[in-house]
């Protein structure tokens, strides 16, 4: 995607950081500093406008074109590590993919930190059951960037994207979840009060601007990461104003700004311990010169400079 215009020798590219396998890294690369990327291109759940299958290979593109120093947050990412693990196997069957992803999920190396790249955002769900059984029981926390619920009761033939926060109750408790960015037009109060009965903590944009970031993300962290191992992170590139992302299904208007996400990120990955991280329904084909996929690699770049700082303190 980019063509390199600056190049000497105190630069480090993230195209120059990846691979193979986790036995590779060894030798001067600690566990903690293998970042693990999983492509999982399904968009078979989408609720509205398909193409988001191709995100996971335009967010590495565009995340390739980066260097390994976070300029924004003066964060040096050159001790990190990159693997590309397969591509989940997907097909029109929802189902069956979902277990291959709770598969894929379960058997990754206990060592390395989990990037997941899709596709819609049914496939969190089975993320999260299978990061549950990868940690062996241990009780982790959610923080969601999303402009929907997702928490409709699935009617039989008719899933998609917009269950997978009633359906993953089957195995986790919401009461440390967190759901940032929510104000689409297409829901009753029952909603908002249904899933804060369950726990969760909702904060709508209007919130957030009126109380501030700083307050908002404290009481989030603590809100997610109380009597928990960690924090799970997932975030749909949707929760973003349209102007920020225009390329994704279900573009929102008066939504959170681009750089209000990336700086939440990092906030989150470096005040807390967090298990893994997910960007969904980045739809390329409906995007403009790349930008919705540029915006998510920047949230992985700052994602990860919250980890690199979270270490080295």
């Amino acid at each position: 995607m980019y063509e390199r215009v600056v190049n000497d020798q105190s630069l480090k590219w993230v195209s120059e950081a990846w691979v193979k396998d986790v036995e590779d890294a060894a030798g001067g690369v600690s566990g903690s500093d293998l970042i693990t990327f999983m492509e999982i291109p399904f968009d078979f759940a989408v609720s509205h406008r398909p193409g988001t299958r191709f995100g996971p290979a335009a967010i590495l593109e565009a995340l390739n074109g980066f260097s390994l120093y976070c300029t924004d947050k003066r964060a040096d990412l050159s001790s990190l590590r990159f693997r590309r693990g397969a591509p989940v196997p997907v097909s029109n069957d929802i189902h069956q993919t979902y277990s291959r992803i709770e598969e894929a999920v379960t058997s990754l190396p206990p060592s390395t930190m989990p990037i997941f790249l899709g596709g819609d955002h049914s496939i969190t769900d089975p993320i999260m059951r299978g990061l549950l059984k990868r940690s062996g029981g241990q009780r982790f926390g959610l923080i969601v960037f999303d402009a929907h619920f997702d928490s409709r009761p699935p009617v039989k033939g008719q899933e998609h994207s917009g269950h997978w926060m009633y359906t993953v109750q089957e195995v986790y408790s919401h009461a440390n979840s967190v759901q940032l960015g929510v104000n689409a037009p297409i829901y009753s109060r029952e909603y908002m009060e249904r899933a804060e009965r369950a726990g969760v903590m909702v904060r709508t944009p209007y919130e957030i601007r009126r109380d501030g970031w700083l307050h908002t993300l404290e009481e989030a962290i603590a809100h997610a990461s109380r009597n928990t191992d960690g924090v799970y992170v997932s975030v749909d590139i949707d929760c973003l104003d349209r102007a920020f992302a225009q390329g994704t299904s279900v573009p929102n208007g008066c939504g959170l700004m681009a750089y209000e996400v990336a700086d939440a990120l990092y906030e989150i990955a470096r005040k807390t311990k967090t298990i893994g991280l997910d960007i969904v329904e980045v739809s390329p084909p409906l995007d403009d010169a790349s930008n919705t996929a540029e915006v998510a690699a920047h949230f992985v770049m700052n994602y990860l400079a919250g980890l690199t700082e979270r270490r080295r303190d």
